[in-house]
Order: C-alpha cells, then sequence, then structure tokens
C-alpha cells in the first residue's frame, strides 16, 4: 500500500521535502501532502521548520526563491522501545 510505503520511506532516509517525496513516487503533491497528513496525525512523521543552509539569504519564511514544496520538509519520528519491567513472582509470599 501506498501510504505504509511512504512511511517506510521516510523512516529509511530520515527526512525529505514534499517535493522530493511527490518526485519519488511519482504523485502530485497535493495527494502526497494528504497522506502525509495521515502519518502527521498519528505521530509517526513531523513537519520540520525549514532551512536551506544553501541559501545565502537565510531567510525562507519569507523568501520567494525557492517553491513552497521545497520548504515542506518532513522527517520521520523515532522513538525508543518501551520496555515494560517483568518482576519475579515470589511463590514464598
Amino acid at each position: 500500500m501506498l501510504i505504509t510505503a511512504i512511511r517506510d520511506y521516510l523512516i529509511t532516509i530520515g527526512q525529505a521535502s514534499l517535493q522530493d517525496l511527490a518526485r519519488h513516487f511519482q504523485i502530485q503533491e497535493s495527494a502526497m501532502e494528504q497522506m502525509l497528513a495521515f502519518w502527521l496525525r498519528k505521530g509517526t512523521i513531523r513537519q520540520l521548520t525549514p532551512s536551506q543552509p544553501a541559501c545565502s539569504q537565510n531567510k525562507c519564511s519569507d523568501c520567494f526563491a525557492c517553491p513552497d514544496s521545497v520548504k515542506k520538509i518532513y522527517q520521520a519520528v523515532t522513538s525508543p522501545r518501551t520496555t515494560i519491567p517483568i518482576n519475579p513472582i515470589n511463590h514464598n509470599a
């Protein structure tokens, strides 16, 4: 299923722009945003604040040089596995 492939891809590569994701999966950016919204609600991915190190102005919030889809960066959220401690049963109690 495509939606799980998107999640798995982001987990594998770490982060990608909306434009890169749409290009990789060969779908429109608007459709990709809807699928990413599902994972955002689940907490599986997050949208990062854009920062373009290649930009000499470093004003991504009010810059018009890059398309909006490049400014939308998504990252996989990795959480540590939860371990539940198991206490041995005391049969003498």
